[in-house]
């Protein structure tokens, strides 16, 4: 590389850059189609009054869990301000301090309790 001429490199730089873009592309392409294949999976399977299928490339089951959704950033802030509960708190609302709260039978104000399904994929390959 130190043989390379400083135009050599910018012009490496720049092929390789250009082939990153191009990575990301593909990656966000590939990401929505798996999307949209998920999503179709669990309709079929939601229709068909199932929860796990696989064949001889992978196994697929739904797993839901319970996940908080602020209504009243306010009130869950006066909330955890008042009781210390700050491991509520990330960027987000954690969800596992959240449900070992409704676990207990803890309302958390502001919060309302969604549920999420979500595939779980495991290759056998």
């Amino acid at each position: 590389m130190l043989e390379k001429t400083i135009n050599e490199l910018l012009d490496d730089l720049y092929s390789i850059r250009t082939e990153v873009k191009s990575l990301q592309e593909q990656e966000n392409e590939l990401k929505r189609s798996q999307r949209e294949l998920e999503a179709t999976l669990m309709t079929k399977l939601d229709q068909q009054g199932v929860d796990r299928v696989g064949n001889d490339v992978c196994t697929v089951s739904l797993k839901k869990e319970i996940v908080p959704t602020v209504e009243d950033w306010e009130a869950v802030q006066r909330h955890v301000r008042d009781t210390g509960q700050f491991e509520l708190l990330q960027k987000r609302m954690s969800a596992v301090a959240y449900r070992e709260l409704r676990s207990m039978n803890l309302d958390v104000p502001g919060v309302k309790a969604t549920e999420l399904t979500r595939i779980n994929f495991r290759s056998k390959q």
